[in-house]
């Protein structure tokens, strides 16, 4: 098997493939259109010259690994991972390092899709279009929202664009819940939803990713969304807006 760093003589190749597979290689698509910079792209060729799986290292922090179970093992060995975070299908974990697994935790994350006509649409509240100025009031909510998760998010981290859109549902004047949505030219994702454990258990979570799945589709033909596998209400949540589970991933986050 031959495996080829990604450059500008690759590219067409790069794109015919995921192309045709974005539900699969969202972040491959996503990182090196935003950042190619950032981003650095091997990939596995077998015997006929055909693409069998990519490896992606973003920011040499991220890395995310897709393809069949011989490209998996090729690719695991091009990268030294071991202060990286890792993502792989839950069905590939077996095929890495136990190096590049020590000290890190193991969290399973459900990939979930939606089509345009499956979505619920909700017309109870219209959530408010957050701002940069908000950015500090946001990453307070990440942190206590999922400390574990998110319990190292800054304000000054936080993207905010035409392609990058915040919507937020408020209190007494502070924010409690509040998504995050991410345009590309086929594909979008719901990226974030997070919502104070003071509000819980109120249908704000319902309200926002209905909301964010109409802006999307305002957009694109396709909507993503990841969730903790453990997290059995937001699961619920999103397939009672018409998500549907698609793949499962283990994700080695760094302790």
């Amino acid at each position: 098997m031959k495996i080829i760093l990604l450059d500008s003589t690759t590219e067409p190749i790069f794109w015919d493939f995921v192309g045709e597979r974005i539900e699969e290689y969202f972040f491959f698509i996503m990182d090196y259109k935003q950042d190619p910079d950032s981003t650095k792209i091997w990939m596995a060729f077998g015997e006929d010259e055909k693409i069998k799986g990519m490896l992606l290292n973003y920011k040499e922090k991220n890395i995310q690994i897709r393809g069949s179970d011989e490209a998996v093992k090729n690719l695991i060995n091009q990268v030294d991972m071991l202060t990286m975070d890792i993502t792989v299908l839950n069905s590939h974990k077996e095929f890495l390092n136990l190096k590049d697994k020590e000290n890190k935790k193991e969290i399973l994350l459900n990939r979930m899709v939606i089509y345009p006509g499956e979505n619920l649409i909700s017309n109870n509240l219209e959530p408010e279009i957050l701002e940069e100025s908000d950015r500090e009031e946001i990453a307070s909510l990440f942190r206590k929202a999922d400390p574990e998760f998110w319990g190292k998010v800054k304000g000054n981290e936080l993207v905010f664009s035409e392609t990058h859109k915040w919507f937020g549902i408020k209190r007494s004047n502070q924010i409690v819940s509040f998504s995050q949505i991410w345009i590309g030219d086929e594909i979008g994702i719901v990226s974030t939803v997070a919502t104070d454990p003071n509000f819980r258990n109120q249908g704000l979570a319902t309200v926002l990713v209905s909301y964010a799945v109409q802006e999307l589709f305002k957009h694109v033909p396709l909507g993503l969304i990841h969730v903790r596998a453990d997290n059995t209400p937001a699961v619920h949540t999103y397939e009672k807006i018409g998500y549907k589970k698609l793949y499962q991933f283990s994700f080695y986050k760094r302790n």
